[in-house]
């Protein structure tokens, strides 16, 4: 509408033709006796074509066409692509040099926080400034690093299983698996154990090389993933519907879920030799230590409130102390290391005991 056209006009010296014209914005400026095209595209990139004043709608429309098809034809260059085609490359191409500037600044601040030089930091301080720029850097390099470290953790567990099995530690002087790996290396042996059973669950031997090879449906999980996933099969993992993308929280949910056990307690300690047993020790990585939680809650006795009268039939016929508690909710689905460890107490006690 004309009308309305000169209104935005006299009141705020500018009027917006069409907001997304060939994902271009058209604008249109009073100037004396002319009025000014400008043309915006989608890089934020600012056009300017002029063309005489009017009040009638019809020239202005033939004007502004005219206008913006010659714009349109020197934009492109004459080559034989639409304007959107154009527009998308130049986009790309402008992405790119952006990356490009990014990793060079990236680069530049690693070997600023290696080396303290700040003849580094000097070359993208005026980037840094800006406390977004930091902070994705930052956010990056962490991301990277730590997918390096889940990688070489992945490779030490395959290459400790290729120890463990042909007993290598023994040429280094340990009588275990656990020992070498703690007084060569300081890794825990509650790591040792998960990383081992990551290997023999979810990796294959390669008889030629001796080595194991991580399963290819699993080549995306980091071993924090895996350490998670131990006790699952991978035929479940894909029942599951669990992938790498996965957000750590909603990737317990889904082992819990699967697992249906909410507790195992105990009362006192078994008198049986543990040492057979997945050990997986109490100072470990907070990470690990909730893995356990769901198959290895066996640290706290269950507390139980007794009544005077249940108090006072267990003083007239004592009964010898609960040697172990079982809690099963939603289900009696056991892991793997829960049935180790029943049938290794199990078998513990006298038979007339039991």
């Amino acid at each position: 509408n004309m009308n309305d056209i000169i209104l935005f006009l006299k009141e705020e010296g500018e009027a917006t033709l069409n907001d997304n014209y060939k994902n271009c914005c058209l604008t249109l400026i009073a100037h004396g006796s002319t009025f000014e095209l400008k043309i915006k595209d989608s890089l934020n990139c600012e056009y300017s074509e002029t063309f005489p004043k009017t009040d009638n709608y019809e020239d202005l429309h033939k004007y502004v066409s005219e206008r913006f098809s010659e714009w349109e034809k020197e934009y492109i260059q004459g080559e034989a692509k639409t304007l959107e085609e154009v527009m998308q490359e130049r986009l790309e191409q402008k992405k790119a040099e952006e990356e490009a500037q990014e990793e060079k600044n990236s680069e530049a601040l690693i070997n600023y926080i290696n080396s303290g030089d700040e003849n580094f930091y000097a070359d993208c301080l005026v980037y840094y400034e800006n406390k977004k720029n930091l902070s994705n850097s930052l956010n990056k390099l962490i991301h990277t690093e730590i997918e390096n470290y889940s990688k070489s953790q992945l490779k030490i567990a395959i290459v400790l299983k290729t120890v463990y099995d042909k007993k290598l530690y023994e040429v280094q002087g340990y009588k275990n698996i656990y020992d070498y790996a703690n007084n060569e290396f300081n890794i825990a042996r509650g790591t040792v154990s998960n990383w081992l059973m990551i290997v023999n669950n979810f990796c294959t031997l390669n008889e030629q090389t001796g080595f194991y090879n991580l399963d290819e449906r699993l080549k995306d999980f980091s071993i924090t993933q895996l350490v998670l996933l131990r006790q699952l099969t991978i035929e479940q993992i894909e029942e599951l519907g669990i992938t790498s993308d996965l957000s750590t929280r909603n990737l317990k949910a889904l082992i819990k879920e699967k697992l249906n056990i909410n507790a195992i307690a105990t009362s006192v300690k078994p008198d049986i030799d543990a040492s057979a047993l997945p050990d997986n020790p109490e100072d470990e990585e907070e990470l690990y230590e909730e893995a356990d939680a769901i198959d290895n809650a066996m640290n706290e006795p269950e507390e139980i409130h007794e009544s005077e009268e249940l108090h006072k039939e267990q003083e007239e016929h004592p009964m010898e102390k609960v040697k172990l508690r079982l809690m099963f909710t939603g289900g009696s689905e056991l892991s793997d290391t829960q049935i180790v460890f029943l049938n290794k107490f199990l078998t513990s006690q006298p038979k007339t005991r039991i």
